[in-house]
């Protein structure tokens, strides 16, 4: 089990770089195409390269954010409430976060699929999206199961090394 965990663990922190690193891509694409406006030489399509980007620099943060503790959380509701209260919501919460995440990983797979098969791409560079859609869904299915890592720690009283 601590394998799986690891395994997660990394994934979650090599997804987090290559978060990291479509970032600063999309950051220095969007300088040097306002410089380069300037002398009326914009870089064709960079609205399409950057919308692509977003969706790769959210997906690919989701599992390291959880795995921080750094998603917004209500705490207000579970304060002062006794330790078995609080575990009960806890595991609801994120039971209902991997069915969300697993839902919504199988229908970016499934439309992944589609995109693939009817040959959609951007109007501009023909980019196709099918691997922005696969790239997601990998994510939405890391998500569920980093949750699932997260229920297993707190029911199972397990520390985990950070």
């Amino acid at each position: 089990m601590k394998t799986l965990w690891r395994t997660l663990d990394r994934a979650a922190v090599w997804m987090s770089a290559v978060a990291g690193i479509v970032l600063v891509s999309m950051m220095l694409l969007t300088t040097i195409d306002v410089l380069l406006r300037i002398f009326g030489r914009p870089i064709t399509g960079t609205y399409e390269l950057i919308a692509l980007g977003g969706a790769i620099v959210v997906g690919f943060a989701i599992p390291q954010t959880t795995r921080d503790d750094a998603n917004v959380a209500v705490e207000f509701f579970v304060e002062g409430r006794s330790r078995q209260i609080q575990d009960i919501l806890f595991v609801f919460s994120k039971s209902l976060g991997i069915i969300l995440f697993a839902l919504l990983g199988w229908f970016l797979y499934e439309k992944a699929n589609d995109l693939y098969k009817d040959g959609f791409v951007t109007s501009t560079l023909k980019a196709p999206f099918y691997p922005v859609a696969y790239g997601l869904s990998f994510c939405c299915f890391v998500e569920s199961l980093t949750l699932l890592g997260q229920i297993v720690g707190r029911l199972g009283g397990e520390v985990r090394d950070e």
